[in-house]
């Protein structure tokens, strides 16, 4: 994983009013974004572009990972809605994985 961009959240100070960030990896490769709690960090879900201003972070075809329950069989369940998130969050770059490919 390799980590570019962090988002401070809502009211970012380090972005100008005026001015956002389009995130989109080349073909191969997602957006994997973190919110850290103490030292610990969670992941929010997956994006494959997300645009990033003074307000937010909105991450477009969005999903999560979901696996069955004997942990066998994995795959990318899409958030029902494009993902908009107010807090603050990593973001990582990741290579796409063949779960990622994959739909319940």
């Amino acid at each position: 994983m390799n980590h570019f961009f962090d988002f401070l959240g809502r009211g970012d100070s380090m972005i100008a009013h005026d001015k956002y960030f389009h995130l989109e990896p080349d073909p191969g490769a997602v957006l994997l974004l973190t919110l850290r709690c103490g030292r610990t960090e969670f992941v929010v879900g997956y994006a494959r572009s997300a645009i990033v201003e003074t307000w937010g972070c909105y991450c477009f075809h969005s999903f999560r990972r979901a696996s069955d329950a004997s942990l066998q069989r994995s795959w990318a369940e899409p958030h029902e809605a494009d993902l908009m998130i107010f807090r603050a969050v990593s973001v990582y770059l990741t290579l796409e994985e063949p779960w990622m490919l994959r739909s319940s």
